[in-house]
């Protein structure tokens, strides 16, 4: 049975990436493949049938992407769809009436009594759609409210106009009685860490707790997993089936299998319904129905299944992080551990769940965990056997007395200080770059070719898995514009060196250190901090903590302010060096750098003190400004100025910057907006955009295309992440263009 489940798998998930990219000649090819496959009808008719569904299911979500209707005008009114709640808010999704297949994402700091699913509201606020990634690898807002069909987000007050059914509203209830009871125990930091492997509610988890969990391979600990909820209906199933046995029943495994599926539903409703609690509690769901009905169920069949129903419930899911991770992961254990018992068991059980999720790591985070086994071979059957059912008989308990949920809480701690204990024996996570994932791939799939004799299958999978990461393997002299918002962040990388221009505000710091792992970066060369704004050194202390880094150069700056004080000497206690930068020439693997001399003088801006650098590549150049406004501009240009092929437009694109005299002497092809989404600051201004247009400078920009590249070795060229690539020769030269008289002088609000 499980070649048919496995391939109707398949199926679903091929046809719906079919019918996701409007390929439909290729779920042709699957009917053909799945007529061809095999001698038995049964069989074909079911492979046929889940390649068409999964097309047609994965055409419906593309088409619902494609037709986005307007966003309901505020005040509208609405039935709530499904209310979580993370940290100390609730996030209530309202379908309006005016487009109830499209939702609102609305953020709650209190949930009023009545509000749940089924519930009609009243808005009063702003409303805006959900964006897309914005780096590489980043969070994607658009995809993850994608399998929920959120489309929008809101922000404002929720009024409740008819409140929710009582049985509707009994699961959200239930999460409050639930965490009102965790904050009551005398053990608060027990309690957190339990509302986080018992609710799923990371936010509530302490840092230090968070920090030891990622760091050891054990992130996963901190939501409802699929081990959690497989743990907790095996150890049930076992007490009751042993004691049943010893009752002298007939069929103990049928009562084991009868009461291990009301604690496993709880549970998943207690937990809110995560994705990953939804999957795993689906998989376990129809193993028991399997054991209830006396059908042999081997759980392979049980996993594939449940991946049928969830892909077809939205394709899009089995692009989610979280359903890779639980499914790779189960369906490792059951392929790898077949047959072994008892400690032998266990400890394979931890080796191949860590090489298994490895490579999903690495694709996703760039990271890989070297404690995972060890880790998932100590703290993983503790909080699946220990923590959580003591957990949920604790809630359980609750009314009538405190005692079990207190010892789940020390057990929790406990939990939490092993974890502490184990990260201090170890940096954290290797930094290893999303392109190493089909490397981390290697050892199981070709154990699994070997071990089934099957030579010529494992030659061909190391070759074809070794190919596809050299053809992802980073390779020439390339400049990112990360997208940070408001601000800069710019890394400059070539021969396995790497250098960062400006690190971009505080709240993009996480998205900054995100980016740099996954591009495999682990150590910084240098910093060089343009100028004391906080848009382009908050991020910097908070990157520090993640990253290794050599030295930070900045302007010398004879009057900073309290903040940058207070950064730099921060980061000399890290024993990082912050000095002035060198000006001169510099060499970066094969780029050559020149740093020019700022502006100095009593009447000069912070932003015309910005240090100014022209990056040589083997084929092209670009010109890094800083904030620089006209003085700055002027200063520069007297310095000497060589035409260079892209130009990082100054000051975001203000009215004071980007004059025509830079524009005539720079000539560039191309140049490059960093900027916020709605910017406050309304930044790049318009009518700077439409002065490169009018010069014939092609333009890039970070709020919109997402992380910009520019590549200055062969293959020249640029490209964005949400826009295509194009070749630098491509792009014509703008400085045999008149210049249009531009004014300058009107002051720009300080960025």
């Amino acid at each position: 049975m499980s070649r048919l489940w496995i391939g109707a798998a398949g199926a679903v998930l091929g046809g719906g990436l079919a019918g996701s990219c409007g390929a439909y000649w290729l779920a042709a090819v699957g009917v053909l493949a799945s007529l061809f496959s095999t001698r038995r009808w049964d069989q074909r008719l079911l492979w046929v049938a889940c390649v068409l569904l999964g097309a047609g299911a994965g055409a419906a979500e593309s088409a619902w992407l494609t037709v986005r209707p307007p966003p309901p005008t505020s005040p509208f009114e609405g039935e709530v769809r499904g209310i979580l709640q993370r940290g100390g808010e609730y996030v209530a999704v309202v379908a309006p009436d005016a487009c109830p297949s499209h939702g609102v994402a609305v953020t709650l700091a209190v949930r009023p009594a009545g509000l749940a699913p089924g519930a009609r509201v009243r808005m009063y606020g702003s409303i805006e759609p959900l964006r897309s990634a914005q780096n590489p690898g980043g969070f994607d807002p658009r995809a993850h409210g994608l399998p929920g069909r959120v489309a929008w987000r809101g922000r404002g007050d929720l009024w409740l106009v008819r409140p929710a059914r009582p049985f509707d509203a009994l699961a959200v209830e239930m999460q409050d009685e639930a965490r009102r009871r965790l904050a009551a125990l005398e053990r608060p930091f027990g309690a957190r860490v339990l509302a986080g492997v018992l609710l799923g509610d990371r936010r509530a988890v302490p840092d230090e707790t968070r920090v030891a969990l990622q760091a050891t391979g054990a992130a996963h600990l901190m939501a409802v997993s699929g081990l959690h909820v497989g743990g907790l209906a095996m150890l049930v199933f076992a007490l009751v089936a042993r004691l049943a046995r010893g009752l002298g029943a007939v069929r103990p495994w049928r009562l084991g299998a009868a009461m291990a599926l009301p604690p496993t539903g709880l549970f998943v409703v207690l937990a809110g319904a995560p994705a990953s609690a939804v999957r795993a509690g689906l998989m376990v769901t129809i193993y028991l129905l399997g054991v209830l009905l006396g059908r042999r169920c081997r759980a392979l069949d049980a996993l594939a299944l449940a991946a049928v129903l969830l892909t077809l419930g939205g394709p899009s899911t089995a692009a989610g992080v979280g359903f890779q991770l639980s499914f790779v992961a189960v369906a490792a254990l059951l392929v790898f551990t077949a047959g072994h018992r008892g400690v032998t068991a266990l400890a394979l059980t931890a080796l191949v769940a860590s090489l298994a999720t490895a490579p999903i790591q690495a694709w996703h985070f760039g990271t890989v965990a070297p404690l995972g086994p060890v880790a998932n071979l100590i703290l993983a059957p503790f909080a699946a056997l220990v923590v959580v059912p003591l957990g949920l008989f604790g809630l359980l308990c609750a009314p009538a007395t405190e005692m079990p949920l207190t010892a789940a809480a020390a057990a929790a701690e406990f939990l939490s200080t092993t974890a502490e204990t184990m990260a201090g024996w170890t940096a954290g996570p290797w930094v290893v770059g999303a392109w190493t994932a089909p490397l981390w791939a290697l050892p199981l799939v070709v154990y699994w070719a070997v071990s089934r004799r099957r030579w010529w299958t494992a030659s061909l999978l190391a070759g074809a898995l070794g190919g596809l990461a050299l053809s992802l393997c980073p390779h020439g002299a390339v400049v990112d514009f990360v997208s940070v918002g408001q601000g800069d962040a710019i890394v400059l990388r070539s021969g396995g060196r790497v250098a960062l221009v400006d690190a971009g505000p505080q709240r993009s710091a996480f998205a900054l250190g995100n980016y740099l792992r996954r591009e495999g970066v682990a150590r910084l060369d240098w910093v060089l901090i343009t100028h004391g704004h906080p848009d382009h050194f908050r991020g910097l202390l908070a990157l520090a903590q993640t990253v290794d880094i050599g030295t930070v150069w900045f302007n010398g700056y004879p009057r900073p302010g309290a903040e940058w004080r207070r950064l730099r000497a921060a980061l000399e206690r890290r024993g990082i060096p912050v000095v002035a930068a060198p000006a001169g020439r510099h060499r970066l693997g094969a780029f050559a750098l020149t740093i020019f001399e700022p502006l100095w003088g009593r009447a000069v801006s912070e932003n015309d003190a910005s240090i100014a650098v022209r990056v040589e590549g083997p084929e092209g150049t670009l010109l890094l400004t800083g904030d620089l406004e006209a003085a700055g501009e002027a200063a520069l240009l007297a310095a000497g100025l060589a035409p260079v092929d892209v130009l990082k437009a100054p000051h975001h694109g203000s009215r004071t910057s980007s004059g025509p005299a830079l524009l005539r002497a720079t000539c560039p092809r191309a140049t490059v907006f960093s900027a916020g989404h709605q910017s406050r600051y309304g930044l790049p201004h318009p009518e700077v955009v439409a002065r490169y247009a009018r010069w014939g400078v092609a333009a890039w920009r970070t709020d919109q295309d997402g992380r910009v590249r520019v590549r200055l070795s062969h293959p020249a060229g640029i490209e964005a992440h949400r826009r295509p690539s194009i070749a630098l020769t491509d792009l014509p030269r703008s400085c045999t263009r008149p210049a249009p008289e531009v004014a300058l002088g009107v002051k720009e609000p300080r960025s």
